[in-house]
């Protein structure tokens, strides 16, 4: 196949994906008022072991939260782990004047860590990377993360480090139209590199020398429209190596869509189209107190509400 034969399959490949995706977003987009959402991640003080896993899920379980397929969930109220131990504090849909869920929320956050150090000793702390985790236990073994993992440990330098020893709060909008994920996206990539939603010299330096085919952005065409623009995403994650192969996924013979979006979720660019619940994310903010979150939450809100 000549180059030019092969380039013009490619691209006609990128261009069905991106009016898939745009399809997929716009059937599953939400209703107005637009809300908005986070998830919060905090670092343990220290390396963790898989004893100090089974003793938070069984506390978790222990106070009334439910356990399936690795989500800790009680009402509205829902915590996840990461590969180092982390714990992740995922917020309900607020609508931009819910201030009276918010602090109710952040609340129920302090409240958890508070409560988990005293009932297992593990203090959890707001912060955007602790150094010396390089090699610490991988905590969740599943294959998409024992790949992932491998992989880390191959390539670039950081992944590691990333995996086990970085923390961030991912920032989320809810798409309720077309237009909605045209005027937010490039606010997003704005935001993204902004100093107060951008990431410390620290983490950056770790995603630029994680896995260069997967993180940062994605070189997006913003000018011509929404589905340009998906198809400057699509294009990246073809291109992005699949954990279980070690082949960019545009190389795979026998894939389906379907395979392509669980695929996209491997992929931890600066802002991330979730298609699964139509929702724009922003996944550069650190960790920090909670103190501080307010005013990076209303900074946040109002740019979005602003458009």
């Amino acid at each position: 196949m000549s180059s030019d034969t092969s380039r013009e399959k490619s691209d006609s490949i990128s261009a069905a994906y991106a009016e898939k995706l745009l399809d997929i977003i716009l059937a599953r987009q939400n209703s107005l008022p637009r809300t908005y959402g986070f998830e919060y991640e905090f670092l343990p003080d220290r390396i963790l072991n898989h004893d100090d896993m089974s003793r938070l899920s069984a506390f978790l379980l222990s106070v009334g939260y439910r356990l399936d397929n690795g989500i800790h969930s009680k009402g509205n109220r829902t915590i996840v782990f990461e590969p180092g131990g982390q714990i992740e504090y995922l917020s309900p849909p607020l609508k931009a004047s819910d201030n009276v869920e918010f602090s109710e929320t952040l609340d129920w956050i302090q409240d958890m860590n508070d409560t988990i150090e005293i009932e297992t000793g593990i203090r959890y702390m707001g912060t955007d990377y602790i150094p010396g985790r390089y090699a610490a236990p991988l905590l969740l073994t599943s294959p998409r993360y024992s790949r992932m993992h491998e992989r880390f440990m191959k390539v670039d330098s950081r992944g590691p480090d990333m995996m086990k020893g970085t923390a961030a709060i991912h920032l989320h909008a809810a798409i309720t139209s077309r237009k909605d994920l045209e005027v937010l996206y490039p606010l997003f990539c704005d935001m993204a590199s902004s100093a107060e939603l951008g990431m410390s010299g620290a983490r950056r330096e770790i995603w630029d020398r994680t896995d260069r085919c997967r993180c940062c952005l994605p070189d997006v065409n913003l000018e011509n429209g929404v589905l340009s623009m998906l198809e400057g995403i699509v294009k990246f994650a073809l291109e992005a190596i699949e954990f279980q192969s070690g082949k960019s996924f545009r190389s795979l013979e026998g894939k389906s869509f379907t395979d392509f979006l669980d695929h996209l979720t491997t992929i931890f660019t600066d802002v991330r189209v979730n298609a699964k619940v139509a929702t724009l994310e922003l996944r550069t903010p650190d960790s920090r107190s909670l103190e501080e979150f307010p005013r990076i939450w209303k900074k946040f809100v109002e740019e979005c509400e602003s458009l």
